[in-house]
């Protein structure tokens, strides 16, 4: 009797109880991906000032305890920065045992170095990096994690993931201004070395002609009288405005007379309406639908310079061949030179509505070190409005034998030190690319962005081919929320393969993270996947790692 009264009262009362309880506490706010996010929204800061993240860390079989204190600051929509105190704390050391290491110290690798203590800093931003609005002045920068680095249309410097690496902690920098008549974008990799960068100014050569001409005709307003606004000409002899001199109340000359219709006699009459709510004409719709900007604003010219000023060439070994360490624990350098990649770009944006864009464009770069070449013909694609939209840019690369697109890409913090994670005797991207046969047939192939925005559900796929061995890449991005209760998120890229059942291989030529969170309401649970490299010292190379988390967050909002 006992027993069935409680599992009455657990199945009519209790259960549906919980339900509704957990319904009502869940917060209205969206969860909120940590390892990847779609591009456009880098800057998307956590609805919450604050939050807390507690879990279990499993890394290369041990376990630690990680603790994650997060301040996050958003000033109105147009500045905002993340603060976080990441920390690792040794729970279970499994065999082989270091000595050197007790239950409750912090992992060695996470602050054995000055620039480590830069993993307080999550991001630090202002603005939308590339917005250009015509009429105005744009200005972005944005420091911290970077997961969609670039600089142009992407030839040179493409999606730069700057923390690969697990023992290196990097705070990158994208900033830029642009206006009707040029701008400016800068990047680099670390704000504490800055080794690796890049800059690309550009002009709307159209737009300065323009406006030169209206300089020497006088037809510019700098050099023309003040510009005046309704009327607005009293002048030092006390004369009256001019809506003053016909007798026109100052309130209503906000107003324009219109025909509107009486409510009780239904007959037209005149009446004074304020402007706005004066309603918008067939011509002034389908501008606002074309939103089509001056012709003079829509073809840009602009120039890149790349660079890594200490680019390896040789590393240093032992006399037993093992790979000599610097105190950063990077590999030691034996020797190194400047690299420097330039290119000139042109692009016109042919079509500019409100819900179809279509910008075609052409990038010529040159690797100065090398003397090699490639050319980039494609064009941007944008169809949509703001929540409801799709990307995608094909592009066709016609380039020299030793010519290498896209340079500086997400391995390159890997790369930049050994060019093949699959061999066991490290050499330098630029070391083999030195070795490359710049006389050998040219490389011809494409390569094919997809970005696809259902409001907040999100995918995005990249893949590039060219004639020759192991010269595919692919890329795979996923954000994907249901509701405000769950969310699975991450990214999958792989390179150097050549059957595309190779394409979704995991192995060192791979990297990734996979993300997802529940909402409980009162706590979320988060589960991540990270591979990253460190460099193994029995293996000779860089080895990649996975870095599971079980994470508990929590958020208190003021």
């Amino acid at each position: 009797m006992k027993l069935n009264f409680l599992n009455l009262f657990r199945r009519s009362i209790l259960l549906p109880g919980i339900i509704l309880l957990s319904l009502y506490i869940i917060p209205g706010e969206e969860l909120e991906a940590q390892l990847w996010m779609p591009p456009g929204r880098q800057f998307m800061q956590p609805p919450d000032p604050f939050t807390f993240d507690a879990g279990v860390n499993k890394f290369n079989n041990d376990y630690y305890l990680y603790l994650a204190p997060t301040l996050n600051l958003n000033f109105g929509g147009e500045f905002g920065l993340s603060i976080t105190a990441p920390m690792n704390f040794l729970a279970y050391d499994q065999d082989p045992k270091d000595p050197t290491l007790k239950v409750g110290s912090i992992r060695k690798i996470d602050y054995d170095q000055k620039s480590d203590y830069l993993r307080l800093i999550n991001n630090i931003w202002y603005g939308t990096y590339g917005l250009y609005k015509p009429g105005e002045t744009t200005f972005s920068f944005y420091a911290g994690k970077l997961f969609d680095g670039y600089i142009g249309h992407g030839t040179i410097v493409n999606r730069y993931v700057n923390n690969q690496r697990i023992d290196i902690y990097n705070v990158g920098l994208m900033a830029d201004f642009n206006n009707d008549y040029g701008g400016v974008q800068v990047f680099t990799n670390s704000v504490y070395t800055h080794e690796i960068g890049a800059a690309r100014g550009y002009v709307r050569p159209f737009a300065i002609a323009f406006k030169l001409f209206d300089l020497f005709t006088g037809r510019s307003q700098l050099f023309g009288m003040l510009q005046l606004g309704q009327g607005n000409v009293a002048d030092e002899a006390g004369r009256r405005k001019v809506y003053e001199e016909a007798g026109v109340d100052p309130e209503d000359r906000e107003k324009y007379r219109a025909l509107v219709e009486d409510q009780k006699t239904h007959q037209m009459k005149e009446e004074m309406i304020p402007i706005e709510k004066k309603p918008e004409s067939r011509k002034e719709k389908l501008k606002e639908f074309f939103n089509q900007d001056n012709f003079a604003n829509r073809f840009s010219i602009g120039y890149t310079t790349a660079f890594d000023t200490k680019a390896p060439t040789q590393l240093s070994f032992d006399t037993t061949g093992r790979l000599r360490l610097d105190s950063n624990n990077n590999p030691l350098v034996e020797q190194s030179e400047k690299l420097v990649i330039q290119g000139m770009d042109a692009e016109y944006k042919l079509i500019s509505s409100k819900y179809v864009e279509i910008t075609p464009y052409y990038d010529v770069n040159t690797i100065k070190i090398l003397n090699s070449k490639g050319t980039h013909t494609g064009a941007m694609f944008r169809f949509g409005g703001k929540d409801i939209y799709a990307k995608i840019k094909p592009e066709y690369r016609n380039m020299d034998a030793n010519y290498i697109p896209m340079y500086f890409d997400s391995f390159y913090e890997l790369e930049r030190y050994q060019a093949n994670v699959n061999s066991q005797l490290p050499m330098t991207k630029l070391e083999a690319a030195k070795l490359m046969d710049p006389d050998a047939a040219r490389l011809k192939g494409y390569f094919t962005s997809v970005v696809l925005s259902f409001y907040r559900i999100s995918l995005e796929a990249n893949y590039e081919n060219y004639s020759g061995p192991n010269n595919s890449r692919i890329f795979v991005g996923l954000y994907f929320p249901i509701g405000s209760l769950f969310m699975i998120s991450g990214y999958y890229t792989r390179k150097n393969f050549d059957q595309n059942k190779d394409a979704f291989k995991v192995d060192d030529n791979s990297v990734g993270a996979i993300e997802a969170a529940l909402n409980l309401g009162f706590i979320s649970i988060r589960v991540q996947d990270i591979r990253r490299w460190v460099y193994d010292s029995t293996s000779n190379s860089f080895v990649a790692q996975d870095e599971q988390k079980v994470l508990f967050s929590n958020s208190l909002s003021f």
